[in-house]
């Protein structure tokens, strides 16, 4: 019993005055785990652009590269996005380039409807190009030039819809404004602007066309942006009407042809292609000038300069070879040739614009990032560089 008393006696004392914990002395951070987590964070982030391109630096912003127009130059801006939890995304963005082309755009996706298969892209969109090339109609015409300001703005919404995993249908409708002016043609003594006396159709205008677009198009590849298989037909259909009634109305038909033929276990890739843009129009002065297809500059005869030739008709052959150095670096071998023509009839190879061009392809799995060209054509030797990040916008 005593013992027992003693034992409770020790047990309460301890209960009431306790001993006071020696503090442990907090963990210092690790500088090295704060590092690692940032880079996981920022590689997440830079893995792929998102659906609009984007490359995300954190969850909201990140850099918009290009998109302006073709011909600025390298470009970059700002840009901020989010993504609902139904599935909906916006974007908004503003970039400029080098050549001081600038951009303001807002891009609303809806949620994908339709199990999946449907979604509507939306945009609000204003570009300005204060000095882009132009060019003497036709395929002979000759190697002088001006400048004209280009500004337009554009409401438009595009439907897309998968019939198939790899059909997929695309109907769109927007308003465009264009605003045009360039120095009095008949007032110019440089030598240089000899061959463009002759106003350009639809220069100095600012009608508002109403667009349509249709489109069906049958898709393997991996992605529209970057792939090393697969094949890519479409064709394409638009309508352009004048609210303004300062333009005639007109339309074009567009068709693409794409094969990609992986070879040596897919390290290498051969890509062969066919375009053909096709006006339907009333008239040799019936499609304003910045209207009509263009060849020449990034992907398009990459020898010549940006919109070197331009007409109511044109047609392009290409074929190129990729070799993967690095799993995201390329080299690349391409050969073009492409024509421009008043009439389709006129569409034939009789002194047809040819471009041979070597060239170095950064690129992400799915999107190309930077593109480097040596070229040669029969007006000499070009040098080309492009950045972009996909998203497949309208």
């Amino acid at each position: 019993m005593i013992a027992l008393l003693v034992t409770a006696v020790r047990v309460a004392a301890q209960t009431s005055d306790p001993q006071p914990a020696t503090p442990q002395p907090a963990s210092p951070p690790d500088p090295a785990a704060e590092k690692v987590s940032w880079k996981d964070r920022m590689k997440e982030h830079l893995k792929e652009p998102d659906q609009a391109g984007g490359m995300h630096l954190s969850e909201h912003w990140g850099i918009a590269f290009g998109g302006i127009k073709q011909g600025s130059g390298i470009g970059a801006g700002p840009a901020w996005s989010t993504k609902f939890t139904n599935g909906g995304f916006i974007q908004a963005k503003a970039v400029i380039s080098i050549r001081n082309f600038r951009l303001l755009q807002v891009r609303y996706d809806t949620p994908t409807f339709w199990d999946g298969r449907g979604i509507v892209i939306s945009r609000v969109r204003w570009h300005h190009a204060p000095e882009v090339k132009l060019y003497a109609l036709g395929p002979d015409s000759p190697d002088r030039r001006i400048d004209y300001d280009e500004r337009r703005g554009e409401v438009s919404s595009r439907l897309e819809f998968t019939l198939r995993p790899t059909v997929r249908v695309i109907g769109a409708v927007g308003l465009e404004r264009f605003r045009t002016r360039a120095d009095r043609l008949d007032q110019l003594t440089d030598p240089a602007s000899l061959a463009l006396i002759a106003p350009p159709p639809g220069l100095g205008t600012h009608p508002m066309f109403a667009h349509l677009f249709g489109s069906i198009g049958h898709d393997t590849r991996l992605s529209p942006d970057y792939t090393r298989s697969g094949h890519f037909f479409e064709a394409a259909l638009h309508g352009y009407n004048d609210v303004q009634s300062v333009e005639n109305s007109f339309g074009r038909f567009e068709g693409t042809a794409e094969q990609h033929v992986p070879t040596h276990g897919g390290k290498g890739v051969i890509s062969v292609s066919a375009r053909a843009w096709l006006s339907m129009a009333e008239g040799a002065r019936s499609v304003p000038f910045y209207l009509t297809p263009t060849l020449g500059g990034g992907n398009l005869l990459r020898a010549y300069p940006t919109y070197r030739f331009r007409d109511r008709h044109a047609m392009m052959l290409a074929a190129q070879y990729r070799w993967a150095v690095h799993k995201f670096v390329d080299i690349a071998g391409t050969y073009e040739a492409g024509k421009v023509a008043p009439e389709v009839s006129g569409l034939t190879f009789d002194n047809i614009a040819q471009s041979i061009a070597l060239g170095v392809r950064t690129h992400t799995k799915k999107s190309s990032l930077i593109r480097m060209d040596f070229a040669y054509g029969r007006e000499g030797f070009a040098f080309s560089i492009g950045v972009s990040a996909s998203g497949g916008g309208p």
